[in-house]
């Protein structure tokens, strides 16, 4: 009984051998096919790049991204660094964000997204400006745009094609942000807004008010603003210069 235990054992075991034995075959085969299928798919001239597709265009011209990603074409589609192609797009001043996706068997379409410009920048001259800051150079659309002009950033602070840190302008783009979130239609009536070392005032659209907010606690300042409105208009149709710099207080003036 005993021998026969110890067949029954050595059978098994050489059952498991030959099961490990297989295991270790197949997996080098599929080692070996999936080597063989990477070289192929790597160097086949079918997937190599072809051709670049673009969405998303509407103020850049394809043919100034064109060249930025002229070496593109003729490489293998799986291997194709994208992201260093993304980044290179995005350094275009007029674009925010560029992707790019794989299209078998030999395309890559690439999908752009503007910046969208929230502001004119006038120094000498009319310049866009994205809610980030960023400058964008004039062109034939720009004398076209119906938004807020911002005044008294310097012109030594501006650069077409970068983003400007000048603390007006970041100023005055904080209060942009602040009436499209919590003044309802109010941007719509925004005409300029001017910096100075004093702060930030508004000319408003509507009857040709300006609006002193000062250099601190905007949001503040705007939101009492937004609850007077109407109060204001009919308690003084004269009054075209309002002052929100006091605490408790809204000042209204003539202007002279």
């Amino acid at each position: 009984m005993a021998i026969n235990k110890t067949k029954r054992q050595r059978r098994n075991d050489l059952r498991a051998l030959a099961v490990r034995l297989a295991t270790v075959v197949f997996l080098g085969m599929m080692i070996v096919a999936a080597l063989y299928l990477y070289d192929r798919l790597t160097t086949s001239p079918r997937l190599d790049i072809a051709a670049v597709e673009f969405d998303g265009l509407a103020r850049v011209d394809e043919v100034d991204l064109r060249p930025l990603l002229a070496d593109l074409c003729g490489q293998n589609l799986l291997l194709a660094p994208l992201r260093s192609y993304e980044d290179r797009l995005q350094m275009h001043p007029r674009v925010a964000r560029a992707r790019l996706r794989r299209l078998p068997p030999n395309r890559v379409r690439c999908t752009i997204t503007e910046r969208e410009p929230v502001a004119l920048l006038y120094t000498d001259r009319f310049l866009e400006v994205d809610a980030e800051g960023v400058v964008m150079a004039e062109d034939r659309y720009t004398p076209l745009l119906d938004l807020p002009i911002v005044a008294g950033v310097p012109a030594r602070a501006v650069h077409p094609g970068r983003a400007c840190g000048d603390p007006g302008l970041r100023l005055a783009l904080e209060v942009l942000r602040i009436c499209k979130e919590s003044g309802g239609g109010f941007v719509g009536k925004v005409s300029e807004l001017r910096v100075s070392a004093g702060g930030v005032t508004i000319r408003s659209l509507e009857n040709n008010c300006v609006l002193v907010l000062g250099d601190a606690d905007h949001e503040r300042r705007l939101q009492k603003y937004f609850l007077l409105e109407s109060c204001i208009a009919e308690r003084d149709e004269r009054a075209r210069l309002i002052d929100l710099r006091f605490e408790d207080q809204v000042v209204l003036r003539e202007k002279s």
